[in-house]
């Protein structure tokens, strides 16, 4: 037995023993979402553990354009549409997430979010968030993806001509050693 699954055995036991359920729905959520896959056991079970539960009926506003970044919402069951500036762009459901973009790069929310049908979602407050991204390099990489994914798609969208032109390379990536 490998000494990662004898320590995960071990902080199952003591969660056990301890008369705290893991939470395990929440736990298999988190593992769904390609966001967060590869983080770490330990770090996926306290990211469950701080998650809070919002039940959103059908047409209830959940993120509004311009509001400031608090939180990221894991989507359990439902779907809600992304709409900005009026205009429908998207819809998430199970197994996908929103909220990252506001959060990953201290902006005012790129988007509206509402729920299209009844949904549950789960609140991921923005330190434990932005804690478990920053903090694991593969899982900063894929939020960096999916930020950057959506932010491109927004940008061709509104400007097809702006986004087929190269992007200006960072100063600090010139002559960066890899």
């Amino acid at each position: 037995m490998t000494e990662r699954v004898r320590g995960h055995r071990l902080r199952t036991f003591r969660a056990l023993a301890a008369n705290r359920a893991l939470p395990v729905v929440e736990i298999a959520l988190l593992r769904s979402l390609p966001l967060f896959a590869e983080l770490p056991g330990p770090t996926i079970e306290a990211l469950a553990a701080s998650l809070t539960p919002v039940e959103l009926p059908a047409g209830t506003v959940l993120i509004r354009q311009g509001d400031p970044g608090d939180a990221y919402y894991a989507i359990a069951a439902g779907e809600l549409d992304v709409r900005q500036d009026g205009h429908f762009v998207r819809r998430y459901g199970r197994g996908e997430g929103v909220g990252e973009i506001a959060l990953l790069h201290s902006v005012p929310r790129t988007a509206t979010v509402i729920a299209h049908s009844d949904a549950t979602v789960y609140q991921l407050n923005r330190e434990p968030f932005l804690s478990a991204v920053l903090g694991h390099a593969q899982t900063f990489r894929e939020a960096s993806r999916i930020a950057g994914a959506r932010l491109a798609a927004d940008v061709e969208r509104d400007h097809p001509q702006q986004a087929r032109l190269p992007l200006p390379s960072s100063p600090a990536g010139r002559g960066a050693r890899r």
